[in-house]
């Protein structure tokens, strides 16, 4: 597929200026009535929901439909300003249904295949510009993408007369079924043209006497020339099935249409690209039908009651409750939504790995619960008695103030976590949750702490907000995504990464949000692995930090080092910023190694873990301050203050951060001590399991 995508950075859909609007308005108006393919439409909304990182690859995908190619030709939209158009243009774009999917996936193969074979010729024979051979060979059949009842330009060359001064291009769509002898003297972009199209649509053409003078003409022999063919109608096949205009049921193809080499039957996928595209028009309605039931919210209190009616209305849940991190650790129920009072008297542990809402805490991910199951914790019984239901589902719920809650929601369907529709529920609910903040407390938080004068406050509001809304779709779309792949793609660890991260990120800047508005968040503490931690960096950073640098890696984790109750976040961001210095410390590449072990520490049982790099090592100068806030001499965004952060981090868990430099490399230690003092010093009466 790499010769398919070449020259992705010429489509002008990012061009750096606007072209003049043509003056024919009759024919421009009857390009928008030209049929695109469903699925190339579904799969760019798709990637259009991805932001920025997907430029190129949504470039790639518009280049596969021939009349979505041309439009963003002739009118460029700006990825960066104006995505809502593009979207717009995406979601107005006639498409190809019901009998005449059989005709336009014949047709759009066919352009594909002449595209993909004028683009080789050119690049093989070096006589013409790759990328107008692809631009000409994709709409040469342009005209008969038009739907019924519109009026059609004189040629479908007419399109394409704004795209080149000198005509050339415009040439090559109104000459390309011509006689290849007629066309001998012409410009080489024309004759490539008229050659791709004859190798793509007759079955003796390599074997006729034109084409294989025309062939010598560009240096290029029959039997090369069978092979290019037989590669380019491979990549359009290829195409075919992952836009959906592939079936396994044959279907007739018009007369013509055929391709001459590759004669496996055409046809729409029902349940491909057209399904896909409805699919994806169903989700982002209601998405937006959710988006504006909760803007209607002025405060943390009406978003609950408008969850409540979304519950009830969606999914028939009529029995919920909210829990949340109080000062001391323990997940406690809040007023935000009203439920029985005996659940005030409970204070459950967030280290009880028998109940499911430390459990849905910890694995970031609802855990469902049903009564009467072996091993359940006790009051996960109490809770299903006091809400008057025989299962709930335990869904983590980030709330205004930054701090994780769990949303119990009582006789749910089974899999109702799993529902893109209960996600984009909670999506919207957390997105509106942010922006307004809580007038129902919530379980007992520390004392305030006054926000920074670095940067008005309305601007970090404002700022914080606007972030929200790219991971919201960041989100939304690894979902999708996840949903696509099934259960068992070896891919799904990678996309939990991926969704983890997300979530990270939005708690971090949500903690911003919660210092500046109320209070530091509570530290909501996990039941975390050590071991588990580092593996899951090792395979988040492999293929983004370490082997881009040329870095090899090592881990030697001791299975013996127990769970630790803390932040795993926390933990996470000191490991990345620790495997991110060393990365930088070794510029020609070299060896990252993590360990983890079992010491004793004066008298005490401890958790260690050392990231040991190979690079220079640094001067003692360096090493004596390492731990202060100081400029940084790294230049662009560092800010000299990772190593400050880290620190802190690892003392907020009771920790210790240490470091040692040689030339022969740097080692840091961290060490953990297995029991918190937190934890060993808490006194408040729980009830429920022990």
């Amino acid at each position: 597929m790499d010769a398919l995508i070449d020259g992705v950075a010429n489509l002008v859909i990012y061009g750096n200026g606007m072209r003049e609007l043509s003056n024919n308005s009759l024919k421009q108006s009857a390009l928008t009535a030209c049929l695109c393919a469903p699925g190339v439409v579904a799969e760019s909304l798709e990637l259009l929901m991805q932001g920025a990182a997907a430029q190129a690859e949504l470039a790639a995908c518009v280049r596969c439909d021939p009349v979505l190619a041309l439009r963003l030709r002739l009118h460029p939209i700006d990825f960066g300003t104006q995505q809502d158009l593009l979207r717009a243009l995406l979601l107005a774009a006639p498409v190809a249904s019901g009998a005449a999917q059989v005709t336009h996936a014949a047709r759009w193969r066919q352009s594909v295949g002449v595209a993909h074979l004028a683009q080789t010729l050119a690049a093989r024979a070096g006589v013409a510009d790759a990328e107008a051979a692809w631009t000409a060979g994709l709409a040469h059949n342009l005209a008969e993408y038009l739907d019924t009842g519109s009026t059609p330009p004189a040629h479908a060359a007419d399109w394409l007369a704004e795209l080149d001064p000198d005509g050339w291009l415009a040439d090559a769509v109104r000459y390309h079924a011509e006689p290849l002898a007629r066309g001998r003297a012409t410009h080489p972009l024309v004759r490539i043209v008229q050659l791709a199209y004859q190798l793509v649509t007759r079955a003796d053409a390599v074997d006729s006497i034109d084409v294989r003078a025309a062939l010598t003409a560009l240096q290029l022999g029959a039997g090369e020339a069978a092979q290019l063919l037989g590669d380019s109608l491979a990549q359009a096949r290829q195409l075919a099935q992952r836009f959906g205009l592939i079936d396994s049921v044959a279907h007739t193809i018009p007369p013509g249409l055929q391709p001459a080499v590759d004669r496996s039957p055409l046809g729409p996928t029902h349940g491909g690209g057209f399904a896909r595209l409805a699919r994806l028009y169903a989700a982002q309605a209601a998405q937006s039908a959710l988006h504006g039931h909760f803007r209607h919210a002025r405060g943390a209190g009406q978003v609950f009651v408008l969850l409540q009616d979304a519950m009830r209305a969606l999914f028939g849940i009529e029995h919920a409750c909210l829990f949340a991190p109080a000062g001391d650790g323990t997940l406690q129920v809040t007023q935000l939504i009203p439920t029985a009072s005996g659940l005030s008297a409970l204070a459950i542990p967030p280290d009880d790995v028998h109940s499911a809402l430390p459990r849905a805490l910890a694995r970031n991910a609802p855990q469902q619960f049903e009564c009467g199951e072996a091993d359940a914790a006790l009051v996960d019984e109490q809770i299903a008695r006091l809400l008057g239901v025989s299962r709930f589902i335990c869904q983590p719920l980030v709330l205004s103030d930054g701090r994780t809650g769990v949303l119990v929601v009582g006789d749910a369907v089974p899999g109702l976590g799993a529902l893109p529709l209960w996600r984009f529920t909670l999506a919207e609910c957390a997105e509106a949750l942010m922006s307004r903040p809580s007038a129902v407390p919530l379980p007992a938080q520390a004392a305030p702490v006054a926000p920074s004068d670095d940067i008005p406050r309305d601007r970090v509001r404002r700022a914080i907000h606007e972030v929200a809304n790219p991971l919201t779709i960041m989100r939304n779309y690894v979902n999708l995504l996840s949903d696509k792949l099934g259960a068992n793609s070896a891919v799904q660890r990678d996309l939990g990464i991926i969704s983890d991260e997300i979530e990270r990120v939005a708690r971090i800047v949500r903690g911003i949000t919660a210092v500046e508005e109320n209070a530091p968040p509570a530290e909501a503490l996990e039941l975390v692995s050590v071991n588990s931690v580092v593996s899951e960096l090792v395979r988040m950073a492999l293929g983004t930090l370490l082997m881009p640098n040329k870095v090899n890696v090592q881990i030697d984790l001791n299975p013996d080092v127990p769970p630790l109750p803390l932040q795993r976040d926390l933990l996470k961001q000191v490991l990345f910023n620790l495997a991110k210095n060393a990365v930088e410390a070794m510029h020609a590449g070299g060896h990252l190694k993590f360990t983890t072990r079992l010491v004793d520490v004066d008298g005490q049982r401890q958790i260690e873990i050392e990231v040991a790099d190979t690079g220079p090592g640094l001067p003692p100068a360096v090493v004596s301050h390492l731990f202060e806030p100081v400029v940084s001499e790294k230049g662009g965004d560092h800010a000299g203050l990772g190593l400050t952060i880290s620190r802190s981090l690892i003392e907020r868990m009771r920790g210790h951060l240490s470091c040692t430099s040689t030339p022969q490399g740097t080692h840091f230690l961290i060490r953990l001590p297995i029991m918190q003092n937190r934890q060993a010093s808490r006194t408040t009466t729980r009830y429920g399991s022990m």
